[in-house]
Formats: C-alpha cells, structure tokens, sequence
C-alpha cells in the first residue's frame, strides 16, 4: 500500500493583499519561500505536491481587473494563455488597456510565477494552483493556463483547481480542456467543493448579482460527481494526458471515484488518479484508500498560528461531510480503545 503524505502547502498572508502594485519586495519574499517549498516537496518521495496561491505572487486588485476585463469579448480576444506566455518569456508585454503601473505589476509577476512553474518542473514536482473567489477566479485560470502553456508539454505539472459549489465549475472545466486540447497541453485538475460560500452570497446579495453558488448541498454533489466521472472518463482513455486529484473529505464522492475508477480500468496506484485530505482530517478515509492500494496526499498547511488557522476554519466549514468525519473518528477511536482494553484484561 502507498500512503503519501508529501504534500505542502504555503500560508505566506495569502490574505492580505497590499494596497499597491508598488509592494513589490512582499511578492519577491512570498516568491523566495514558494521556490523553497518546491525543493522541500521534491524531497518528500514519489510524485511530491505542493499548493500555490497567485494572489501570494500576484496583486489580487490586478486580478480583479483582468477578470471584469475577460468578460468583455473585445478585451478577452487579447487575453489568451498564449499572450500571457509571450509576456512571461518578455515579448510583446504590454495590454492596451492596462495603466503602465498596472502592465509593470503583471509583467513581474507573470515572471515570477512562470519561474515558480519551471522550477518546481526541474524538481518533477506538481503544482496545484489554489481557486478563490469568483471575482478573480478568471484571472487566476487564466495565468494557469498560460503556466500549462509553458511547463505542461509532456506531462501535467501545473494543475488547476475547479470549485463544485460554483453553478460555472463545469462549463469552466469543460473550456479549459478544451483550451489545453487546442495548445497541445496536459491537463492536471483538483477537484473540490469550495470554501468560499457564505462570503460569496453575501457580496452577490449586496452587489446585485446572480448567486455563483449552487441551490443546496445536493446541488453541489451532483456537480462534483458530474465533473468526477466527465475528468475520470478522459483519464480512461488517455492517463498520461490527464491527472486528477479527488480532494475531498466525502466518503460517498471516494467510494464513487473508486468504483468508476475500478470499471474503467484505471489503475489506483497509476499516478494519474490520486486522493487528497488535509492531515487531521478523516484520517480513516485515507488510512484505508493507502491500504488499498490508491495514491493518497495529506495536505500540511504550515505556518503562524494566526495565518494558518483561518483556512483551517474555511476546510471544515467547506464540506458538511468533515464534521460527520469527526464524529466517526471518535467512535472508531472508541472501539479500538475498547478493544486493546478488552484485550489486555
């Protein structure tokens, strides 16, 4: 049995965003440790992980404008994964419609995130780049896309994250495929629920906007099984081209994977399919998928206390199924208490 438990997982104030694209040396410093924790993942053992957050390397209010600029076809039409690789590799680096402070901030930081990309290639460690929330989530695929673009032409080192919770997950996983078959790509995803819930419905009903979020918690598992089987399908038929990560804290959504994975044919020690948990969290879950055979990645978020327990909060509020999880660890904890007591008497 394989249990792996390499991943990493960098808290560097990834929610503080300074005020101004001037901040440069904070988004050096945040570069300086990232590159670290590549060569700290790659001396974890097989197929090491870590996770990245771009608005650590990327002003969150650049984002933002990117995103309301994806949404107009005119502006879109010039921001493609491809126009975002020429700016990392210096050519052609400036967008007509972005101030010269704001074309400065991006050419930077597409620079750093495309040497964070390389870097952790050169170290054969795979990147799983962090979604947020809807207001720069079209910025961030779009600068993951362009790091595919750069480092995934034999295998997929940069994958990108697609919240379930969201009503777009499915259509904006579906576009990206599409997009990475179009560019020649591997194509590597984690697949969540998301965490982002109440602050998302909170801003929609104070700004006038359509909720993002799916209706109800069954709303939500129907999408994250729609894009479970639609991505484990794809990797049936081509497991080099398309990798996964099923991180989920579900019992039903692993039991699901298992079972396709078990009909299509795919291996659960291949690679191409692997099992995320956050380490302390439905240990059983991961303890038996090692044991029977399945890959399986413990996220380890580290960091000051202040910085590392809110995203801690967010895991547990994300999934209704991690506090059910709690409550069987204790019972199966219980029982095998019993049963050493028992055994001794």
């Amino acid at each position: 049995a394989r249990y792996c438990t390499q991943s990493s997982r960098i808290e560097t104030l990834c929610s503080v965003f300074p005020a101004s694209f001037r901040r440069e040396r904070w988004y050096q410093q945040n570069e300086e440790i990232m590159l670290k924790c590549v060569d700290l993942s790659s001396a974890g053992g097989d197929r090491p992980m870590m996770q990245l957050k771009i608005t650590a390397l990327m002003s969150a209010d650049l984002c933002k404008v990117l995103s309301v600029c994806l949404s107009d076809p005119d502006r879109r039409a010039a921001l493609s994964p491809q126009r975002i690789v020429s700016i990392m590799e210096g050519q052609d680096p400036v967008l007509p419609f972005l101030s010269e402070e704001q074309n400065r901030h991006l050419q930077t930081a597409v620079r750093r995130l495309s040497r964070v990309g390389k870097h952790a290639k050169a170290k054969r460690v795979r990147v799983l780049v962090d979604a947020e929330y809807t207001y720069v989530n079209p910025a961030l695929s779009l600068v993951t896309m362009a790091m595919m673009a750069q480092c995934n032409t034999d295998e997929p080192w940069i994958w990108n994250t697609y919240q379930c919770y969201l009503k777009d997950s499915y259509k904006n996983l579906t576009q990206d495929l599409r997009t990475a078959d179009s560019l020649g790509r591997s194509f590597g995803v984690k697949l969540v629920r998301g965490a982002y819930m109440d602050k998302e419905r909170k801003m929609a009903k104070e700004k006038g906007y359509s909720d993002p979020v799916q209706p109800d918690w069954a709303a939500t598992n129907r999408s994250y099984q729609r894009s479970l089987d639609h991505l484990l399908e794809r990797i049936a038929r081509d497991g080099a081209k398309h990798n996964l990560i099923i991180a989920s804290h579900n019992e039903e959504s692993v039991l699901h994977a298992a079972q396709r994975m078990a009909e299509l044919g795919i291996g659960g020690s291949s690679g191409a399919v692997c099992f995320g948990q956050l380490l302390g969290m439905c240990d059983h879950v991961s303890l038996t998928l090692g044991q029977a055979g399945y890959l399986v990645y413990k996220s380890i978020p580290y960091g000051s206390v202040d910085s590392v327990l809110p995203y801690l909060v967010r895991r547990a509020q994300e999934n209704q199924s991690v506090l059910q999880g709690i409550r069987k660890e204790r019972d199966l904890l219980r029982r095998e208490l019993r049963r050493r007591l028992l055994r001794r008497s």
